[in-house]
C-alpha cells in the first residue's frame, strides 16, 4: 500500500522541480483553464497531505479502508473542478498509476522474498 501511495505522490504538488514539471505536464494534458489551475493545484496538495498522514498510519488493518477514503475524496474534489472530459482523462491516469504502482510493489516484494530465501 505504501508503494501505491509513493507512486501517486508524483501527481501531488511538490516543492521540487520534478513535482512542478509533473504538475505542469498534468495541467497541459488535462488542458486546464486559468480558473482551474489553482483549484487543481490545491486538490493535489490536499491529496499529498492525506498521503503523508497515511504514511503515519499505525494500524495497518485500516490501510485499505483509509486509502479508499483518500481516493474517493480526491476524485470527488477533482470532479468538482474538472469538466467531464478532463475528469475522465484524469481518472484514467490516476487509476493506471495506482495499478502500475501496485504491480511494481508486488514485483519488489517478490524479488525481496526471493533474495531472503536465497540467503537462508
Amino acid at each position: 500500500m505504501a508503494m501505491v501511495m509513493m507512486a501517486m505522490s508524483t501527481y501531488a504538488q511538490s516543492n521540487d522541480n520534478n513535482g512542478r514539471v509533473t504538475f505542469e505536464r498534468l495541467a497541459s494534458y488535462l488542458d486546464l483553464t486559468t480558473a482551474q489551475y489553482e483549484p487543481v493545484k490545491t486538490a493535489m496538495a490536499q491529496f499529498n497531505s492525506s498521503m503523508e498522514a497515511f504514511y503515519q498510519l499505525k494500524d495497518a488493518s485500516k490501510g485499505a479502508e483509509t486509502w479508499e477514503k483518500i481516493q474517493t475524496r480526491h476524485k470527488a474534489t477533482m470532479k468538482k473542478v474538472l469538466n467531464e472530459k478532463q475528469y475522465d482523462k484524469y481518472v484514467k491516469i490516476f487509476d493506471s498509476t495506482v495499478k502500475n504502482a501496485a504491480e511494481d510493489s508486488m514485483m519488489v516484494q517478490q524479488t525481496a522474498g526471493k533474495q531472503i530465501a536465497e540467503h537462508m
